[in-house]
């Protein structure tokens, strides 16, 4: 059960990580944020899919850390 949790931590870090531009492009449309506003967003959003793809990996290999 931990690795299918892991597959979909990574799927959903992978997935996120690509979609990350046009949502931030849809954002700015929509809200009319600035480019600072819009790069923090971004960032943000880069952190949390990697940390994504770190627990995914961290739970297909096995690593005890619960």
């Amino acid at each position: 059960m931990k690795k299918m949790w892991g597959v979909l931590l990574l799927v959903m870090g992978v997935a996120m990580f690509v979609t990350i531009p046009s949502k931030a492009r849809q954002i700015q449309e929509i809200r009319e944020l600035s480019g600072g506003a819009v790069m923090m967003m971004k960032g943000c959003f880069y952190i949390i899919s990697v940390l994504l793809i770190g627990g995914g990996l961290q739970k297909i290999r096995g690593k005890k850390s619960d």
